[in-house]
């Protein structure tokens, strides 16, 4: 088996500065689906983008070989396939601990051996909401972010071996979830509005679970509670179904009406940045209004 570099998580962040991770060691870093700031200007190498001792292995860039179907852990396996591991003394770092980091962080440490199905699971977790054993059992642990604990989960998951008690309740939460989502677009909870589907969740619910329930949304908009304050929504937002070829997110220049926001060019949240005292009503309007600018920009002259 090959040695294993370490994987290092920081603390949940939006995009992690290139001195941020200088400061963690003076041997190789290995980004892995988190942005670094400026990475979009670095030189393209197989799976990202490199600067220095910097490699950015990592789909949230603005740039058009990352606004397409693609995860960090389907770059990953093109890195490896390309230039196999990175060198033993290097670090791999994450800032947050769902399907995508941990799968990604997993092949390029050494942990997992670089299979397709993991590329697949990716795609399900960050673009189809599909159903996957894989992707459910590493969301389901998101939010725990116990590195340790998802590798654990998902060797007995891949042996045949039942979850965990602790395991299975988070599996049984992510299905309520799912199920909810769909009984909120049935009766309404999550609607359309013009162009764009808009809900008020009860709770915190995973974006990917909407897109194939809003064939109509060029966008989705969802409001969550925020977890601490109870003035602050907590806004996700997803490219639908019906979002014409050239479209994304990122063109919308959504920081600058909601310094929070960040994301990929087909899914975005402002979690991680705090979320917006702005209320539901009037965050649909200004979504609304950029993207019929966007949609006008698209049409042919």
């Amino acid at each position: 088996m090959s040695l294993m570099r370490p994987i290092v998580l920081l603390s949940q962040r939006p995009d992690v500065s290139p001195a941020d991770l200088l400061a963690l060691s003076s041997g190789p870093i290995v980004a892995c689906d988190c942005y670094v700031r400026g990475a979009e200007t670095w030189a393209p190498v197989p799976g990202g983008y490199a600067s220095g001792r910097i490699v950015n292995v990592d789909h949230h860039a603005d740039t058009p070989a990352m606004a397409r179907v693609v995860s960090s852990a389907n770059l990953a396996l093109s890195r490896v396939r390309a230039l196999g591991l990175p060198p033993v003394d290097a670090q791999i770092v994450i800032t947050h601990a769902d399907c995508d980091s941990i799968l990604s962080a997993g092949i390029l440490s050494g942990q997992l051996t670089p299979e397709p199905r993991y590329g697949e699971a990716a795609l399900a977790a960050d673009h189809t909401g599909a159903v996957n054993d894989i992707a459910d059992l590493l969301q389901a642990l998101d939010t725990l972010r116990n590195v340790s604990l998802s590798f654990e989960a998902l060797a007995r998951l891949e042996s045949g071996a039942p979850p965990t008690r602790a395991v299975q309740q988070s599996l049984d939460e992510r299905h309520r979830k799912r199920a909810l989502a769909a009984v909120l677009v049935r009766d309404g909870g999550v609607a359309m509005r013009g162009v764009i589907a808009v809900g008020h969740l009860p709770q915190a619910l995973d974006g990917e679970f909407f897109a194939p329930l809003l064939p109509d949304a060029v966008v989705i908009l969802l409001a969550m509670p925020h977890a601490t304050d109870a003035a602050r929504l907590d806004i996700k937002l997803r490219l639908g179904p019906a979002a014409p070829t050239g479209f994304s997110l990122h063109a919308l220049g959504l920081p600058a009406f909601d310094p929070a926001y960040g994301g990929r060019w087909n899914a975005g949240s402002n979690r991680r940045g705090g979320g917006t005292t702005v209320s539901l009503e009037a965050y649909a309007a200004a979504l609304q209004a950029r993207i019929q600018l966007r949609l006008t920009a698209l049409r042919p002259a």
